[in-house]
């Protein structure tokens, strides 16, 4: 009797990476994961911010990621902002905080559902190769 694997080697290897672009570069790399993050959710913008709340990262239309990236940091602290209403009109806002040794990001989406946000938080911190501070 002979005992055959149930996927072909190729097929085994595809489902242990499902990355299909990469890149040495840590900045495209970092805009390729939030690309992959907005392919695989529904949202209308992503954007990966620091406390300033500068753009690291971002996908979407070039106003709907600025008005992410200056409502990021303060809605996920818990602060209050007047951009609020006007930047998520119409969706919802989905925020992580990103605790690194070099300082915090934050990850956020404008849109109704945003898939797998915590396997692109550990991937940042994969990503910057810092180890993660506590939040």
């Amino acid at each position: 009797m002979e005992i055959w694997p149930a996927a072909e080697p190729a097929d085994t290897l595809r489902t242990m990476e499902r990355r299909t672009k990469r890149s040495e570069d840590r900045q495209e790399a970092l805009q390729y994961l939030v690309e992959a993050l907005a392919e695989r959710s529904e949202v209308e913008a992503v954007a990966l911010v620091n406390d300033e709340g500068r753009i690291v990262a971002g996908m979407g239309m070039p106003n709907a990621v600025r008005g992410l990236a200056r409502i990021a940091a303060p809605i996920v602290r818990g602060e209050d902002s007047d951009l609020f209403d006007s930047a998520t009109s119409g969706t919802d806002f989905f925020g992580r905080r990103i605790a690194l040794e070099s300082g915090p990001l934050y990850l956020a989406a404008l849109g109704t559902r945003v898939r797998k946000m915590h396997e692109a938080v550990y991937a940042v911190t994969r990503i910057l190769g810092a180890s993660a501070a506590p939040a």
